[in-house]
């Protein structure tokens, strides 16, 4: 009866039994290795410094594409250059060439004022951002620069013997139209600027470094400036003692310096200012190790400095000196070009 029940069990049953080798920790170390070595399904987050309450909320604030200012003095020079040119290129098909015909000499002229004219609009100095927010300064320069221009021109077309081949009448229409237009020109560009102003794509946004008097008397040279484009985001510093401020002319300490590189990660910076003095290189050199990796402009402020060097050693802000440590890659004409 035996064999008859054996037989009657079927035979993928008889084999079900394994024997269960015995667990040790190398197993189970080997175990949590392999499990550990596989790819997680959840993405990989990378972990963040974290930021004092006060830089975080300036991190949160919505900023703006910033406007180089050194590409819209270009293509303002640009636009000089085009607008003299067709301004006496269609006097000239206008009213000349239809008595006259065709001279060369019409057509040279026009190129030859319309350089002069942006060369003494630069040698004006009124090529600046802060000049094209304003309207009285700029105005009287580009007057005083356009009548130049046309009376030394008048000179040397009386010397060269040209002043009996060339219409005045022309002449005197390529000035007062050349003026109107280049009036006309800067009360447009007036309230691009002002627009991109108000809208911040023209702020240098700037961190000092150095949270103690020398940041303060920094902060309130930079907010003295007239027309600056320096907007101070906050301080940042290493010191928990006396020395240094939790406010410095009113901008406001957000961190260390260890935090200035997610800072700027998470927010655009465009210049970096030491308001440490010069005497405390290592101090600066361990810091400048940590911010060498961010794009930005990094100086050292002069301000407070006894020891003066060459003035073609200094950049300024405004009329606060500065020595260039590193300078943004790929900006102005650069980004442009790319």
């Amino acid at each position: 009866m035996l064999a008859r029940a054996r037989k009657a069990v079927p035979r993928a049953l008889e084999w079900t039994w394994t024997p269960v080798e015995p667990l040790n920790a190398r197993s189970m170390l080997d175990a949590a290795t392999s499990a550990a070595a596989k790819p997680a399904d959840q993405p990989f987050v990378e972990r963040r410094r974290r930021l004092t309450p006060a830089a975080l909320e300036v991190v949160n604030q919505k900023v703006a594409r910033a406007y180089s200012p050194i590409v819209i003095a270009g293509f303002v020079r640009l636009a000089d250059f085009a607008l003299l040119t067709l301004v006496g290129i269609a006097l000239y098909a206008g009213y000349v060439m239809p008595h006259a015909g065709f001279n060369w000499l019409y057509p040279a002229e026009v190129v030859a004022v319309a350089i002069a004219a942006v060369i003494c609009f630069q040698a004006a100095d009124i090529y600046q951002v802060q000049l094209f927010r304003g309207q009285l300064r700029q105005m009287t320069r580009m007057i005083s620069s356009w009548s130049f221009v046309f009376l030394l021109f008048i000179g040397i077309s009386f010397f060269a013997k040209y002043g009996s081949e060339i219409s005045r009448l022309w002449l005197a229409a390529f000035y007062f139209v050349g003026l109107a237009a280049l009036i006309a020109e800067r009360l447009v560009l007036r309230s691009l600027v002002r627009g991109w102003a108000r809208q911040g794509r023209l702020d240098r946004r700037t961190i000092i470094v150095g949270s103690d008097s020398n940041g303060e008397q920094l902060v309130e040279a930079l907010k003295a400036q007239e027309d600056s484009d320096i907007h101070v985001l906050g301080v940042f510093d290493d010191r928990n003692d006396s020395r240094a401020l939790d406010t410095c002319a009113g901008a406001r300490k957000l961190g260390k310096v260890d935090d200035i590189v997610e800072f700027a990660r998470r927010t655009r910076v465009d210049l970096v200012l030491f308001a440490l003095p010069i005497s405390a290189e290592t101090r600066i050199l361990e810091m400048l190790k940590k911010l060498w990796v961010l794009p930005v402009d990094i100086r050292l402020s002069a301000h407070t400095n006894k020891l003066r060097f060459r003035p073609r050693s200094y950049s300024y802000l405004g009329e606060v000196p500065t020595l260039d440590v590193f300078e943004a890659p790929i900006t102005d004409w650069d980004l442009v070009m790319k």
